[in-house]
């Protein structure tokens, strides 16, 4: 699948490592279907499409993601929508997305262990070691999960909003798309238990493959 674009080349990449390796024959005949299909020529639409079953296949209750659904439905229906409006919409949505996908159960147990060491080492009596410890994790755990949810959510949607508003297929390669992927990926299996467990990451990747190959199924030739 050489000469692809190099935004759903990325995609496609990551796509096919994440699922499970047993199903990636099947799935990537039926890429290859389609892109015989349109002859190579992909066009941005796909894009529109993709990202808005991200949206609609995430669990209902982030905030702002009818909002940004809204605006693909404008876009499809010929309507234009600015850099500024993409990048507000999807800020806060990312940002819930991000949040989720932040390892905070490996995070907090690391920082608890650390603040139980640094406590222990200082001469705390055993029941201020737990509550230092316990304080210590809460307080930089939610510091750095919040940080890293904002830090990301503002450059995505910055850049993301950008390259919709202009159909830019360069630009859009240039968000990485396949990381944004990633954190969308992880966002769902982590919210489906404490820590997603690699089979349901596995089973994100390949229903989110499965809706890729959808979406380039839709644009009539």
């Amino acid at each position: 699948m050489s000469d692809l674009p190099e935004w759903l080349a990325a995609l496609l990449a990551s796509l096919g490592e994440g699922r499970d390796p047993d199903t990636v024959a099947e799935w990537t005949r039926r890429v290859r279907r389609e892109l015989d299909r349109l002859a190579g020529r992909v066009p941005f639409q796909v894009v529109y499409d993709w990202h808005a079953r991200l949206v609609t296949s995430m669990p209902d209750d982030i905030d702002d993601q009818d909002r940004v659904i809204e605006l693909h439905r404008r876009v499809s229906s010929g309507d234009r929508v600015g850099a500024t409006e993409w990048s507000d919409t999807l800020r806060p949505v990312l940002r819930e997305w991000y949040r989720a996908a932040y390892p905070y159960a490996e995070a907090w147990a690391v920082a608890q262990a650390n603040a139980r060491a640094y406590a222990t080492a200082n001469g705390y009596r055993p029941d201020e070691v737990v509550e230092y410890a316990e304080y210590y994790a809460n307080l930089s755990t939610g510091a750095n999960a919040e940080a890293y949810a904002n830090a990301n959510a503002i450059a995505n949607a910055d850049a993301i909003g950008t390259a919709l508003a202009h159909a830019d297929e360069s630009a859009y390669a240039l968000t990485y798309p396949a990381a944004l992927l990633c954190a969308r990926a992880l966002a769902e299996a982590n919210r489906a238990g404490p820590v997603g467990s690699a089979q349901t990451l596995r089973a994100v990747y390949a229903r989110l493959a499965d809706e890729l190959v959808d979406s380039l199924a839709r644009v009539a030739v």
